[in-house]
């Protein structure tokens, strides 16, 4: 009987093990910052300051670490709209899950679904990238690329 047991558990711990190896397979696409023009780079606190709350001033939302001019959705993002929890944040993992709960608005994707992953890619290339102006880098973005670039210069 107790043989059985721990034939059942292994199993089970095998099959678990390898579907989730299949559920976290998806990556997503990486962002390139052509370092040939000059680009402006955020810090949080410098992207908070365009949050939609001063009329007259743009309003950027960053996913994937690229800053977004979403002034022209003022509508949707501005004071006191239905997305306005966005403005002024890196929201990555918001964007992936749909979400706007408080504790998803984060640039953070670890623990993230598969689909959530590929939906971050696909909102970010079909909605953002296709609609609303690159304004600058966060500056995380900036700094691992500069790093791999410079990883990549040492190995030749």
């Amino acid at each position: 009987m107790k043989t059985n047991n721990a034939l059942t558990y292994l199993t089970v711990l095998i099959c678990t093990t390898s579907l989730f190896n299949c559920i976290n397979s998806y990556t997503v696409e990486q962002v390139k910052i052509d370092f040939s023009k000059p680009i402006k780079t955020f810090t949080a606190g410098e992207l908070k300051k365009y949050d939609g709350s001063q009329e007259g001033k743009p309003i950027y939302m960053a996913i994937k670490g690229v800053v977004f001019d979403v002034s022209a959705g003022r509508d949707f993002y501005g004071k006191g709209t239905a997305y306005n929890a966005l403005a002024g944040l890196d929201c990555s993992r918001a964007v992936a899950k749909m979400s706007l709960d408080a504790s998803d608005l984060n640039n953070d994707l670890t623990g993230l679904t598969d689909q959530q992953l590929k939906s971050l890619d696909d909102t970010f290339k079909g909605t953002y990238v296709a609609k609303y102006p690159i304004a600058g880098y966060m500056n995380y973005l900036v700094r691992e690329q500069k790093l791999r670039q410079q990883q990549v210069n040492d190995e030749l």
